[in-house]
């Protein structure tokens, strides 16, 4: 391999002064049937003078009255010419073939048995070393083929070595640069898959660039030169051939899910079902490798239309990525269409672009997968914003559900201990004052023994109105438990508190309390006041005088306001 590549600048200054390519495409005649030899191994038709079991054809592929024939003979007389190292170049062959001039072989491909018989051992292209004294004289193919077609295909031409391969490498560009971009888009697409959750969009994009490559390297002539192992490629080709209505129906069933998924279904398994068997059943040797092409071709066209058809429904409704893959889809098909057309010699031999309509299919693809992509992650991510914002939300909302008592709206005990600790510390930091006022229901039991319990929660819930009107926003307000109201007064003196405390005593009694329009007996409020400094000389114990104030007013007849003696530091 090293050598042929060191070679190729030695070859490319010979085609300088080379003569020009002759194309063989006429003067061509067949015959049926498979040639004698004699004891010298040399063919006895090549030795013939009469040509009267000779017929004429235009191009040495598939004469008419073949029926179960499997052998034959092409002749076609060399052109003369100054050519310094002519070879003769021939596209591909079914099957096998051996060529002669003046009844020895000059170039073998596969192996002829006893009876002329051969194996299928690939589809390459062909150069054939045409010896100095062969140019004018006659040349014989002898052929064997048991596939449906039989002879030559594609291009037949003779010219210099050093220009065949400059014209090989120059014709395989496309493909290569196709089948390596494919590549790369394959190995992108699977790590996408393995890193986002859109897996099935990348698994399938991975699938069809795996598919192209697979089509357009081995179908490269280039590939011939870099590895000679035809057969090889022609399974590394079959398998990624066989594997393209696969991806398709993939990709088809990713874009247009909401159309006839069950159909898309129906024709990736029948193909992955035809390649078990027909991969399978050549490598086992049941069936020739080329002889599972013809049925495949018509399975292929028959899917490419039924995955075309489903996404017309609906067209006015598509989105501009959807029209995308349609029309890409529909040239790479139509393509595809055209190739087997002239594959099964429907159409006449022309060179098609199958590399560009599936480059142009996949950056479709790609592009839109990646744009879609992009749009999942801003969706995703807008997502995750509005679900932080409303975990946020909620946490605020269990939060401030924690500290709420849920009958009066008023904050709950634990909220007073947490923030009697914060005001108690900040007071005796900056020295101001602090007063604490602890209320209770005079005979709340009583009252809720005669009048009802619900009666008694809308009197806890009076309470609570009154409380939010008689205090400052500063002040804090909280239902410390059953009956049982504290209040804490930042920065407010005795006089202040005992005069709030007092406000409020008046409108708890002063308060019409009614349940369901019936009138219910009023209620009153005993209410214990402690300030430091003054009632205290420790802001610690705050609570503990205001609570015996708070006793001393029920001692005392209840309905009344208390403040909590002097306490000397």
């Amino acid at each position: 391999m090293l050598i042929r590549l060191l070679l190729f600048p030695l070859l490319f200054l010979s085609a300088w002064v080379a003569a020009d390519t002759v194309k063989l495409d006429s003067g061509w005649s067949y015959r049926w049937g498979d040639s004698p030899f004699d004891s010298n191994g040399v063919p006895l038709w090549t030795q013939e003078p009469e040509l009267q079991n000779w017929h004429a054809i235009h191009f040495p592929a598939d004469p008419p009255d073949r029926a179960d024939k499997e052998n034959i003979w092409f002749r076609v007389q060399l052109p003369e010419g100054n050519w310094r190292d002519p070879v003769l170049y021939i596209s591909s062959v079914d099957l096998i073939v051996e060529a002669y001039v003046d009844g020895r072989t000059i170039y073998s491909y596969g192996h002829f048995d006893e009876q002329g018989r051969g194996t299928f051992e690939g589809w390459p292209w062909h150069m054939m070393e045409l010896p100095a004294d062969s140019l004018g004289k006659p040349l014989y193919l002898r052929i064997f083929s048991d596939y449906k077609n039989i002879g030559l295909w594609g291009e037949i031409k003779i010219t210099e070595r050093s220009e065949l391969i400059s014209s090989v490498i120059n014709e395989s560009l496309e493909g290569i640069i196709v089948g390596v971009f494919s590549l790369v888009i394959a190995l992108l697409a699977v790590i996408l898959a393995c890193m986002q959750t859109e897996r099935r969009m990348f698994i399938s994009v991975a699938l069809y660039s795996l598919s192209a490559a697979g089509m357009v390297i081995p179908g490269s002539p280039v590939s011939q030169v870099l590895l000679n192992a035809p057969l090889l490629w022609d399974y590394v080709g079959a398998l990624g051939y066989f594997l393209m209505p696969v991806a398709m129906a993939l990709l088809m069933e990713t874009w247009f899910k909401d159309r006839s998924v069950r159909l898309y279904r129906v024709v990736r398994w029948v193909s992955v079902a035809y390649i078990v068997l027909a991969i399978g059943g050549s490598l086992a040797g049941i069936i020739e490798l080329s002889n599972t092409y013809p049925a495949f071709d018509f399975l292929f066209a028959v899917s490419l239309v039924l995955l075309f058809l489903p996404a017309l429904r609906g067209l006015s409704g598509f989105s501009r990525q959807q029209w995308a893959v349609l029309a890409s889809y529909g040239l790479f098909a139509a393509l595809l269409l055209v190739d087997m057309g002239v594959a099964h010699k429907f159409l006449p031999w022309v060179k098609v672009p199958i590399p560009w309509g599936s480059l142009a299919f996949s950056v479709v693809v790609v592009l839109i997968a990646v744009i879609h992509f992009n749009q999942t992650q801003r969706e995703l991510k807008s997502l995750n914003e509005s679900l932080d914002r409303q975990v946020k939300e909620r946490t605020a909302e269990l939060e401030l559900l924690s500290y709420e008592d849920p009958l009066t709206k008023l904050k709950n005990r634990r909220f007073f201990d947490e923030s009697f600790m914060r005001e108690a510390s900040r007071s005796k930091r900056q020295g101001c004052p602090l007063s604490l006022l602890i209320c209770d229901i005079d005979q709340f039991k009583h009252f809720n023994d005669t009048q009802g319990h619900a009666a008694g929660d809308e009197a806890l819930r009076q309470v609570g109105i009154k409380m939010k009107q008689a205090f400052r926003q500063s002040d804090l307000a909280c239902r410390y438990g059953g009956e049982e109201f504290v209040v804490l007064m930042p920065g407010a003196s005795s006089m202040d508190a005992v005069a709030r405390a007092e406000e409020l005593r008046r409108a708890v009694a002063e308060n019409d309390i009614t349940l369901d329009g019936r009138a219910l007996p009023r209620i009153t409020l005993s209410v214990g006041v402690a300030s430091w400094p003054g009632s205290v000389s420790r802001v610690d114990n705050l609570f503990a005088k205001a609570d015996e104030a708070l006793y001393k007013a029920k001692r005392e007849g209840r309905d009344r306001v208390i403040e909590a003696a002097y306490e000397a530091g």
